[in-house]
């Protein structure tokens, strides 16, 4: 059997700093075995950093490493993760093997199962549970639709795949059950796509939304679909009824915001923000069109989501320049942070398993694989 390890050369190519600190038990980094479901713990390399971490707002939890067979030894490259959480399963969008990885996650230790080819670099990915469908943006402008009815005969294949007609990457996309559409950032085209979940047919193309397009994401509070702006350091609202912009909402501070999650209770969103100058992350009132809240614990990220039934914001800081730190915030009004999971510069990513109270993120490209944590209580 074979260890998949971190080496410091591998560690070194990829562009990390090796330390001669010594290791202390906190810094143990479980590495998975391939055929060998228990984690084993190895002495791990600790990465450059600007600022030391603040240990007040810092709590140590060892990282699992979930080894990808199909790319080991291969430098990884993902981007979107997502959870069906009826059926227990994790999807990723795996640019390397140009898939989508699909694991069982029924219990705390993810298992690897299989990996759905799409042709292409996948980058965006959403469940649509009540189509019974998973879509996938891919590199070449393509959306991938692969069947997720376990009882159908056309179970883990690919239905269709639509060209968005952009010359670019399809990105971050969300679906809205009620109108049954899903809205695709077509994030280096400057426009947004908008297809039908039922039919697999593009219905429009918004246009005209300027550069760094991000994460769309439904809120069912107001009905709106709503999609970060990086370049422009907006927020777009979208009626799905009528698949029209209604408004573009400044954020009025430095943020170039990436991720977006929504707590459709408060109508208060987290935002992501990518501003590698001022890091902070944004409490944005989506009703009021604002800021309303701003913090330094975490920033210079990507992905954000929110989950009621944990009733918390998770933010995927990667580039905090205190390290990359998985960032968790209280969902109630007004929003607290609560505390960092120091993780990778890699882990930009983020979904949680609201059965075994699990995080996943991406490990390092070196790595190939994913890393997860049990939520700290």
């Amino acid at each position: 059997m074979l260890w998949v390890s971190v080496s410091v050369v591998s560690l070194l190519l990829a562009g990390f700093v090796v330390f001669s600190s010594a290791v202390t038990a906190t810094d143990c980094h479980f590495i998975t075995r391939l055929g060998d479901e228990t984690p084993k713990c190895v002495t791990a390399v600790p990465t450059a950093t600007t600022l030391p971490i603040i240990a007040a707002n810092t709590t140590n939890v060892p990282l699992t490493h979930i080894a990808i067979p199909p790319i080991a030894g291969k430098t990884g490259s993902f981007d979107i993760l997502d959870i069906d959480q009826q059926a227990h399963l994790l999807y990723v969008a795996d640019r390397t093997d140009t898939g989508v990885d699909i694991f069982d996650i029924a219990t705390p230790t993810a298992k690897y199962l299989r990996t759905i080819d799409v042709g292409a670099g996948a980058n965006g990915l959403t469940v649509a549970k009540n189509v019974n469908k998973l879509f996938v943006a891919n590199n070449n402008s393509e959306i991938a639709i692969i069947d997720i009815n376990a009882s159908s005969s056309t179970y883990d294949t690919v239905l269709a795949k639509l060209n968005t007609g952009g010359k670019k990457r399809a990105d971050e996309m969300d679906f809205d059950p009620k109108e049954k559409k899903l809205y695709v950032a077509n994030s280096d085209d400057e426009f947004v796509t908008v297809i039908d979940g039922v039919n697999n047919t593009i219905i429009k193309r918004i246009t005209g939304l300027g550069d760094a397009l991000e994460q769309p994401r439904y809120n069912p509070g107001d009905g709106m679909m709503y999609m970060t702006g990086s370049g422009g350091n907006v927020v777009f609202r979208f009626d799905p009824t009528k698949d029209a912009l209604v408004a573009t909402l400044d954020v009025g501070v430095p943020c170039n915001p990436n991720g977006l999650a929504i707590n459709p209770t408060t109508n208060l969103a987290l935002l992501g923000c990518g501003n590698k100058t001022t890091q902070q992350t944004v409490i944005f009132d989506l009703a009021a069109g604002k800021t309303v809240a701003t913090f330094d614990q975490a920033g210079a990220g990507d992905s954000a989501i929110y989950d009621a039934k944990a009733n918390r914001y998770f933010f995927a800081a990667s580039g905090y320049y205190r390290g990359g730190q998985l960032a968790i915030f209280s969902g109630s009004s007004p929003v607290n942070f609560i505390t960092n999971v120091t993780t990778t510069p890699s882990s930009h990513a983020v979904a949680y398993d609201e059965t075994n109270r699990i995080v996943y993120l991406p490990d390092v490209p070196a790595a190939a694989g994913l890393v997860s944590f049990p939520v700290p209580a």
